[in-house]
């Protein structure tokens, strides 16, 4: 995908990127695979494969929401995908959380760069992070990071009530959704709907889960990882 089709397809979900902001997005990939070569970040070396496989998926949530003036957490975030793409394209007030300590440098220190100024980079683990963050955010992100059972546990005692995890999600989602049903009961939450497409040039399936906080999460959640990946097998 090169960089006219990749503005064509965000286009296509509905928003109206300016060429400061496409501008952003690509020096922040060069960025991303120029420091690749010194230590592991993405297993996608071609730009082309870029543009679509972490760019325009990173985009998806802003089609079912927009979150000028919102709080935003992107768990698990790497170095940077969804967040850094959603926090470019958007207004909101954006947490990236990863425990992994080099990303989490290397996204802090290309956000400042590139003037992603909406931005927080915090470097801990999310069940950790959640036990002095309850209850503050309008949203969550997730992509590519835990079995959705996993990150429902983490995840949804960092949102208020009413508050929205966007779950994106390969062709597995509904399957991991499918193995969820529980998990949502005990965390006091509930499906809102999913959206399965594919992506346009490599057809690669996605599903993006919806879930929706309904009322407060017991305080015994979340419980530790070891826990929690335990009680899912």
């Amino acid at each position: 995908m090169n960089r006219e089709n990749l503005a064509k397809q965000i286009r296509l979900l509905g928003l109206n990127p300016n060429q400061h902001q496409l501008d952003k997005l690509e020096l922040y990939m060069h960025e991303v695979l120029e420091t690749n070569k010194l230590f592991n970040l993405t297993a996608i070396k071609e730009e082309d494969k870029f543009r679509e496989l972490m760019i325009l998926d990173s985009v998806y949530p802003l089609k079912y929401f927009k979150f000028d003036n919102k709080k935003v957490i992107d768990i698990g975030t790497g170095s940077g995908y969804p967040g850094t793409v959603l926090a470019t394209l958007s207004k909101g007030d954006f947490t990236l959380l990863d425990s992994t300590s080099k990303k989490v440098k290397f996204t802090d220190i290309s956000c400042s760069k590139f003037r992603i100024s909406n931005v927080n980079c915090v470097c801990d683990r999310a069940e950790e992070y959640a036990k002095n963050h309850r209850d503050e955010y309008d949203f969550a992100v997730a992509r590519a990071v835990a079995e959705l059972p996993v990150l429902i546990e983490i995840i949804i005692p960092l949102l208020k009530v009413n508050g929205i995890f966007i779950a994106l999600k390969g062709s597995k989602g509904l399957e991991e959704l499918e193995n969820s049903k529980k998990t949502l009961e005990k965390l006091g939450a509930e499906v809102e709907y999913f959206d399965e497409y594919e992506l346009p040039e490599s057809n690669e399936k996605r599903v993006n889960i919806i879930i929706k906080k309904i009322k407060p999460t017991n305080l015994k959640y979340p419980r530790k990882y070891s826990q929690i990946t335990k009680a899912i097998k």
